[in-house]
C-alpha cells in the first residue's frame, strides 16, 4: 500500500510539472493593478513576469514604469539603461528621459539626448511596431499607428521640460513647438508656452495659425480644438476692435515716435539734469538681450514642418483624424451644441475670469470666479486670479482664510505661499511678505505672479535695487509679458534714470500697446523731461481710451485714474491752459473725493491765475485732510502774504486809505506769484505716479488690530 501511495505521489508531481503558466495573465493583473493603483502590488508581479519572459524588452519597460509610478525614478532609469532599452525602445527612451527629469539628472538627461538618434527611433517605430500585448503595461505601448504620434510629441515636451530647468528657454521653447506639430493634442506644450509666457501676444496668434489641427484630426475637431486653445492665449488685444485695433495702434505709434524724436532735441540741461550715471548695467543687459533673442518662432515652426515631413506624416495619423461611425452614435455631436456645452468648462471660466481681470473689471472676475471655484476649489488659474481679486478688494480676511486652506492641503505648492506673501504685504507687513514670497519662488521658479509681487514687496519700501532685481528675473523667466518691463520703468523713474526708463516703457509697449499703464507711465517721463506738449498728448489718449472701456462695460470710471487727470491737469497748468487744469482736477476730485493732492492742484493753479481767495480756501481744504504737507504750507503762506498787500484787502480789514502803498504792494504781487511757477521743487509733492494702493484698501495703520491675524507658518 505504501509503495502505491509513493506511485501516486510521483505521477501527480509530474503532471504538476508538465503543466504551464499563462505569462500574459500575469501581464493582464499587472495592469488590472496599476489601474487600481496598487503601484507596490504590480511592481511584484511586473518584476516575476520580466523574469519569467527572460527580460523581454516590453516587459522590462513595465517594470520600470511601475518603478516610475512608486516615484523610485533612479531606479527605473537604472533598470532601462541596464538593458539598453533606451538605444532600440521609443517608450523607454521618453519614461528614461522623465525618470532622469524628475529625479533632478539634468545633465544625466541631456547627454541621453545628445547620444540617441531620435530620428532612426522614430523609423524603428514606424517599421518595426511594437507586440499588442504590451498595450497591457501602459498605453503608449499601443500597436497600433494611431498612438505614435503621441509618443514622439511627448519625447519632445519632455526635451523642452529639461532644457528649461537648464535655463535654455531657447531650445525648450523649440521643442515645445515640435511638440504640438507633432500631436496637436498634446496640451502641456501649449500650456507650457502660454504660462510661463514664453511667446509674445503676436507669436502666440501666429502658432495657432501654424499648427496641423486639420492634418491631425478632422475639420469640425480642428476648429473645436482652436476654440479651446484661444482661450488660453494672452488677453492684451481683446478689448481692441479688430476693424479699427490696427489703425488704432499704428497711429498711437506714431504719435510716440514724433514725440521720441523731438526727446532728442531737448536742452542739455534738462538731459544732464536727470540723466543718471550709467551705472545699471543689468538694465542694459536686459534691454539687449529682448533685442537679441535667442529664439525665433519662424525658426521652430519651419523646423518642425521639416521634422514631420521626413518623419513622413501619413504613418502619423491622430484618432481623430477618419471617423466612420454612424451618424445616430449618441457620441457624435454637432459643433454648434459642443461649443455651447465647453462654455461651462471650468478652464474657459477662468480664461473669462482672466479676461475680465485684465480689464479691471474686478467685481465681475470674481462673480466667475466663485462659480467656478464651487464645481473645482483648488483650480490653479481660478486660485492665482481669486488671489488678485482679494488682493484689489483689500479683503484681508478672506485672503487669510484661502490662504490657509491651500497651506494645509498644498503645502508643496508655490501658490499657497504666495497666497500667504500676498496677506502679509496687504496688512503691510514686509518681512514675512517677503519670506513667503522668496519660499513660493524656490518651490517653482517659473511662477511669475511670485516675483513680481516679490518685487513690489520691495517696490513699497523705496528699496529701487532689490526690487528692479526681483523684476530682472521675472523679465528674464516671463518673456511674453509686459508687467516686468513695465515695473522695471517705474523703478528706473523713481530713480531719475529717465532715458532707461523711457526705453524699458517703449519695450512693454511692443508687448502690450494699448495697456494704459504703460501709456500714464510713458506720460509720467514725458513730464519729468519737461515735455509737457508729449506727455499731455499721452495722457489724453490713455484717458481716451480708459472712457471708452468704461463705457462700453456701462460703468462709471474707476476711482483708480484719479492720478491720471490730475497728471493732465499738471501738463495744462504746465502750458499755462490754466482753466483746462481746473476740469481736469476737478474730475480727478469727482473719483477721489477729499483728495489733498488734488485740492492743493486746484489752489495752485488758482493762484498762478490772480485768484488768491479761491487759492487759499482749497489749500485749507488741503491741509484740513493732510496737515504735515509742507509744500502746501509754504505755498498757502506765500499767497497769503500777497493777498495782505492787496490795497483793497487793507482797506477792508483797516478801513484806511494806503493809496501810496498801491506801486510798492503790486510789484510785490507780481515778483512773489512767478517765483511760484519758476520753483517746481516746492511742488514735488503732486501725485505723479501711479498710487498702486486700492481705493478701496484700508490703510493698514487704520485697521482693526483684533482683525488682522497673523499666519504661523514654518518655512
Amino acid at each position: 500500500m505504501t509503495g502505491d501511495s509513493e506511485m501516486k505521489n510521483e505521477s501527480a508531481e509530474d503532471a504538476v510539472d508538465n503543466g504551464v503558466i499563462d505569462v500574459t495573465h500575469y501581464r493582464k493583473l499587472v495592469k488590472i493593478f496599476i489601474d487600481m493603483r496598487r503601484y507596490q502590488t504590480a511592481l511584484f508581479w511586473a518584476e516575476k513576469v520580466c523574469v519569467l519572459s527572460q527580460n523581454d524588452p516590453k516587459d522590462v519597460y513595465c517594470q520600470a514604469h511601475c518603478m516610475f509610478l512608486l516615484k523610485e525614478y533612479h531606479r527605473a532609469a537604472h533598470l532601462i539603461r541596464l538593458f539598453e532599452l533606451e538605444k532600440s525602445h521609443v517608450s523607454s527612451y521618453n519614461l528614461l528621459l522623465e525618470s532622469l527629469y524628475e529625479a533632478k539628472e539634468l545633465n544625466e538627461a541631456v547627454s541621453v539626448i545628445n547620444t540617441i538618434d531620435i530620428e532612426f527611433l522614430a523609423s524603428s517605430l514606424i517599421s518595426q511596431p511594437l507586440d499588442s500585448a504590451a498595450l497591457g503595461c501602459h498605453s503608449t505601448l499601443n500597436a497600433e499607428e494611431t498612438n505614435k504620434n503621441e509618443v514622439m510629441a511627448s519625447i519632445s515636451f519632455i526635451k523642452g521640460k529639461i532644457y528649461e530647468a537648464l535655463d535654455n528657454r531657447g531650445l525648450a521653447m523649440d521643442y515645445y513647438v515640435q511638440a504640438l506639430h507633432k500631436s496637436a493634442y498634446c496640451f502641456e506644450a501649449l500650456e507650457a508656452l502660454v504660462q510661463h509666457e514664453m511667446l509674445m501676444a503676436w507669436e502666440e496668434k501666429e502658432l495657432m495659425q501654424h499648427l496641423p489641427l486639420v492634418q491631425h484630426s478632422s475639420e469640425m475637431d480642428a476648429k473645436f480644438i482652436k476654440k479651446l486653445y484661444e482661450s488660453k492665449l494672452k488677453k492684451y488685444y481683446e478689448s481692441i476692435d479688430p476693424s479699427t485695433g490696427d489703425q488704432t495702434i499704428k497711429d498711437l505709434n506714431e504719435k510716440i515716435k514724433k514725440t521720441q524724436a523731438s526727446d532728442a532735441h531737448l536742452h542739455k540741461n534738462v538731459l544732464s539734469k536727470y540723466m543718471a550715471p550709467q551705472i545699471m548695467s543689468p538694465a542694459n543687459k536686459v534691454l539687449a538681450d529682448l533685442k537679441n533673442s535667442p529664439f525665433s518662432l519662424q525658426i521652430s515652426l519651419t523646423r518642425a514642418s521639416s521634422l514631420i515631413n521626413e518623419s513622413n506624416r501619413s504613418h502619423f495619423e491622430t484618432p481623430g483624424r477618419d471617423r466612420t461611425k454612424e451618424a445616430d452614435n449618441k457620441n457624435i455631436l454637432p459643433l454648434f451644441v459642443c461649443l455651447s456645452r465647453i462654455q461651462k468648462s471650468t478652464d474657459l471660466m477662468a480664461a473669462e475670469a482672466e479676461k475680465l481681470f485684465y480689464d479691471f473689471e474686478y467685481k465681475k472676475s470674481f462673480k466667475i470666479l466663485q462659480e467656478l471655484l464651487k464645481a473645482d476649489p483648488y483650480h490653479n488659474t481660478g486660485l492665482t486670479l481669486q488671489i488678485g481679486c482679494l488682493v484689489e478688494f483689500g479683503d484681508y480676511n478672506k485672503l487669510f482664510y484661502v490662504a490657509h486652506k491651500l497651506v494645509d492641503r498644498y503645502p508643496d505648492k508655490a501658490i499657497s505661499w504666495y497666497a500667504v506673501g500676498c496677506y502679509y504685504d496687504l496688512i503691510g507687513k514686509s518681512d514675512p511678505a517677503r519670506r513667503y514670497l522668496s519660499k513660493a519662488t524656490s518651490l517653482d521658479r517659473l511662477y511669475g505672479p511670485a516675483w513680481l509681487a516679490y518685487g513690489h514687496s520691495f517696490a513699497k519700501e523705496n528699496e529701487h535695487d532689490q526690487a528692479m532685481a526681483a523684476y530682472f528675473k521675472a523679465t528674464q523667466l516671463m518673456r511674453g509679458c509686459h508687467l516686468p518691463l513695465l515695473y522695471i520703468g517705474v523703478e528706473c523713474g523713481l530713480t531719475k534714470n529717465l532715458e532707461l526708463a523711457e526705453k524699458f516703457f517703449f519695450q512693454a509697449m511692443s508687448i502690450a500697446p494699448l495697456d494704459v499703464f504703460v501709456l500714464h507711465e510713458l506720460g509720467v517721463i514725458k513730464y519729468e523731461y519737461e515735455y509737457y506738449k508729449s506727455a499731455e498728448e499721452v495722457f489724453l489718449r490713455t484717458a481716451e481710451i480708459v472712457r471708452a472701456r468704461a463705457k462700453e462695460n456701462k460703468e462709471e470710471l474707476s476711482a483708480r485714474w484719479e492720478p491720471l487727470f490730475n497728471n493732465l491737469g499738471h501738463c495744462c497748468r504746465k502750458r499755462k491752459k490754466y482753466k483746462e487744469a481746473l476740469t481736469y482736477h476737478q474730475y480727478a476730485l469727482l473719483l477721489k473725493p477729499q483728495s489733498s493732492q488734488t485740492y492743493t492742484a486746484m489752489g495752485f493753479v488758482h493762484a498762478l491765475m490772480g485768484n488768491l481767495e479761491e487759492a487759499i480756501i482749497y489749500f485749507h481744504k488741503s491741509l484740513a485732510i493732510n496737515r504735515d504737507c509742507i509744500v502746501t504750507t509754504t505755498i498757502l503762506k506765500t499767497c497769503i502774504e500777497d493777498l495782505m498787500n492787496e490795497e483793497t484787502v487793507i482797506d477792508e480789514i483797516c478801513g484806511r486809505d494806503f493809496s501810496g502803498l498801491t506801486s510798492s504792494s503790486t510789484k510785490s504781487a507780481s515778483k512773489r506769484l512767478p517765483t511760484i511757477e519758476e520753483s517746481p521743487a516746492k511742488f514735488n509733492c503732486m501725485k505723479l505716479k501711479f498710487d498702486e494702493e486700492d481705493v478701496t484698501t484700508n490703510p493698514p495703520d487704520k485697521s482693526d488690530s483684533n482683525v488682522v491675524m497673523d499666519i504661523s507658518m514654518d518655512l
